[in-house]
């Protein structure tokens, strides 16, 4: 009877309302708190990054509270500025939370260094393999009067190579190559007269 009694009393209800708020509050909280713990309702769209150098990426990343790191430098492209983007990860319209940070590849200064290889008398098909092999690019040919039709030099921008020497990879290598022809070709002076049998 006492416990029917309390169940009808305005204390009863009165802690019961007090309980349900309390219990109500507590779930919203907590859900808020989770929800701005794990960065749930801050979605960033990741932007086109490519093409860009790496200070305005920077700023561009800043500003939407994400960040950056070089993984590697790329293959060098000469369309693209140097030290400028050439890939991302993620890619750019992914959806990502605050502070992600996007890995992008960039453009390197410039062409790697190499050194000229031996090319003095290789044949036509050698000395193209060989420049193509090395990285450098075949310009054209200029022919001399030799009697073997073998390399007889290499040129970058008019000036004549020697082993060894260094150009930057994707330059332009002339060839110098023999015409198999002898530019000395005996005059009839020289040649020996045979006596007239009489």
């Amino acid at each position: 009877m006492n416990l029917l009694r309390f169940l009808g009393s305005k204390v009863f209800w009165i802690n019961l309302v007090i309980i349900l708020a309390l219990t109500v509050g507590l779930a919203y909280g907590v859900g808020h708190f989770l929800q701005s713990y794990t960065n749930q309702a801050q979605k960033i769209l990741v932007p086109e990054l490519r093409g860009l150098t790496t200070d305005e990426v920077k700023v561009v990343l800043e500003d939407l509270k994400l960040r950056y790191e070089v993984i590697e430098t790329g293959s060098y492209q000469p369309e693209i500025p140097k030290g400028a983007v050439l890939e991302q990860v993620p890619e750019a319209g992914q959806v990502v939370k605050e502070k992600r940070k996007i890995y992008i590849t960039t453009n390197p200064e410039g062409y790697a260094v190499t050194s000229i290889p031996e090319f003095y008398g290789k044949t036509q098909k050698e000395i193209e393999q060989i420049i193509v092999n090395s990285g450098f690019v075949i310009g054209t040919y200029e022919e001399i009067e030799d009697i073997g039709t073998v390399v007889r030099g290499l040129k970058y921008k008019g000036q004549d190579l020697a082993k060894g020497d260094k150009l930057p990879k994707m330059s332009v290598i002339d060839i110098v190559i023999g015409n198999g022809m002898d530019s000395v070709i005996p005059s009839t002076d020289s040649i020996p007269q045979t006596a007239e049998v009489e």
